[in-house]
């Protein structure tokens, strides 16, 4: 047996998206990473749609310009045939709130997948392909063992480490075995899917969009992809399923698809390249994501329905947290290890279920009409002013930078000039969807308070006080955010309080502005005729 002992800071379990992300960042931190792949690359995997907030994921880790470079099909929105009309409607990245980049990408996974995979080789990962995990062993101090076997050498090995990250995918190698996995009980469908070539694509700006049609039974996804080559696949629940699989896959999918007039006009002319494949696309959530020597991240914690294709998404950003996390645990112990496990549950938990409510409301929604949907996915976010049609599309496109776990102490961290910009740039009083009545006496929402809480701060996170209000994201306790506090007396409108910041030199006038409109649009600061005065 092949000892590796005491070599590695990190063990990560899986070289999907979430693997590759998480030790790619961890190894940029100065850590000593181990990834353990089952298969080799490249693979088939279906997820071929990535969100156009992964674009700043995939910026962190410095693979968009390979992707750019690689001739992938960008998409700039998204059209439906969704609800109690069957006119389609598209929307747009670039009207999400809070979006560096007005595009997505189509991707073929196997080379997809292979691309981070190598990526996090050259930041100094090593990741062994064709490698099993078949046993792990956490101590009551956190150090872990994990045992694996060379499937292509045919040895066996085992390594130790500070902590593991499980990136196992569906199989969920380590939550499997620690924690309760609870099915949703709405979100148990099927996946049948095949590939064309010469599929009708629209012109111009909308020729990489996803299409997303439906009919009587579920819907479909229609992904264009290199070499003229399109991914089209449907979604239906469990029993349809059963009650059509007797009759063969390839005859429902064709029978699903005569069903569904606005997508067999694009595949009229087109040749189907393979036969019907089918996979299981049950949600589900694991009750806890972490513990004492690990984090689960991507599928080994949770899995959506398909339907706004956050598989990649979500893998990719909750890589990104779990590095910021494990580093934080190991190397500001003072910190507090659950404080920090807790944070990570507490962000990744609340996407998934942000989520998964918008599914739950589409899916319910087939008589419904694109605005209801708009107005349900405002009530997701913790905006309280953002506009319902900015809302699903920021949903739809994976932005989270207005998280405040992700902005909220901007003004006090050490980030790139371009990251600042990029932030700060949301909050000029323009993007936010609120019309701010600048006249209009205001002052603190009921409830809110100063409380201590953690922020993102490079590769790890930091304590730092925040003004939370009961709904809403909260604000950094900076001197001039104390001033507001003090000077929100109901007396005083909001352009005093802008003009007193100035006259203070707490702000220049235009951060002025955007810090009162922030304040409004989160909800710390609310007009004294609604505060309960």
């Amino acid at each position: 047996m092949r000892d590796d002992t005491a070599e590695y800071d990190v063990v990560v379990i899986g070289g999907g998206p979430g693997g590759s992300m998480a030790s790619t960042l961890l190894a940029q931190s100065g850590k000593r990473v181990i990834l353990f792949e089952s298969a080799k690359f490249p693979r088939y995997h279906i997820g071929e749609s990535l969100l156009s907030g992964t674009a700043d994921l995939l910026k962190k880790i410095g693979v968009l310009e390979k992707l750019e470079s690689g001739g992938y099909i960008k998409k700039y929105g998204v059209e439906w045939v969704w609800g109690e009309r069957r006119e389609p409607w598209t929307v747009y990245f670039k009207d999400a709130l809070a979006m560096p980049y007005d595009y997505g990408y189509q991707v073929e996974r196997g080379a997809f997948d292979q691309l981070l995979l190598e990526n996090a080789r050259e930041h100094g990962v090593d990741a062994r392909e064709q490698h099993r995990v078949t046993d792990f062993a956490i101590g009551d101090d956190g150090t872990t063992r994990v045992d694996y076997t060379d499937e292509a050498g045919g040895g066996k090995g085992s390594v130790t480490a500070r902590w593991i990250v499980d990136a196992s995918g569906q199989g969920g190698l380590v939550t499997r075995r620690l924690h309760q996995q609870e099915w949703d009980p709405y979100l148990k469908n099927m996946a049948l899917w095949t590939y064309w070539r010469g599929a009708e694509r629209p012109e111009g700006l909308d020729a990489g969009n996803t299409f997303l049609p439906t009919f009587d039974e579920g819907w479909w996804w229609f992904i264009p992809l290199r070499d003229d080559i399109t991914s089209v696949g449907v979604v239906v629940d469990r029993q349809a399923y059963l009650k059509h699989k007797d009759s063969g896959l390839e005859l429902f999918y064709h029978d699903c698809l005569l069903r569904t007039p606005e997508l067999a006009r694009r595949l009229k002319n087109a040749e189907q390249r393979e036969k019907v494949r089918a996979q299981r696309d049950w949600s589900y959530i694991y009750d806890r994501f972490s513990g004492n020597g690990y984090i689960a991240v991507g599928d080994a914690a949770c899995f959506i329905d398909p339907l706004f294709s956050t598989g990649v998404h979500l893998s990719m950003l909750s890589g990104y947290l779990a590095a910021v996390s494990v580093n934080t645990i190991l190397d500001k112990p003072e910190i507090g290890r659950d404080r920090v496990l807790d944070f990570y549950e507490e962000a990744y938990r609340k996407e998934f279920e942000r989520l998964r409510a918008q599914v739950y409301f589409l899916y319910a929604g087939h008589g419904g009409s694109k605005e209801s949907y708009f107005w349900h996915a405002r009530s997701q976010f913790d905006v309280p002013g953002i506009e319902p049609e900015k809302a699903f599309i920021s949903l739809i496109a994976g932005a989270f930078q207005h998280r405040s776990w992700y902005r909220r102490y901007l003004a006090q961290l050490d980030v790139p000039d371009e990251l600042r910009t990029t932030i700060e740039g949301i909050f000029e009083g323009k993007s936010a969807g609120v019309n701010v009545d600048w006249q209009l006496p205001v002052t603190l929402a009921d409830g809110t308070g100063v409380v201590e809480d953690l922020a993102v701060d490079g590769a790890h996170l930091r304590p730092a006080p925040v003004l939370r209000p009961p709904a809403g994201s909260g604000m950094p306790v900076t001197p001039a955010v104390s001033a507001l506090m003090n000077l929100a007396d109901g007396t005083r409108s909001a352009e005093e309080l802008v003009n007193l910041l100035v006259e203070k030199e707490l702000e220049q006038a235009d951060r002025a502005r955007a810090l009162v409109h922030e304040a409004i649009a989160f909800g710390v600061l609310a007009p004294k005729t609604s505060a309960g005065d």
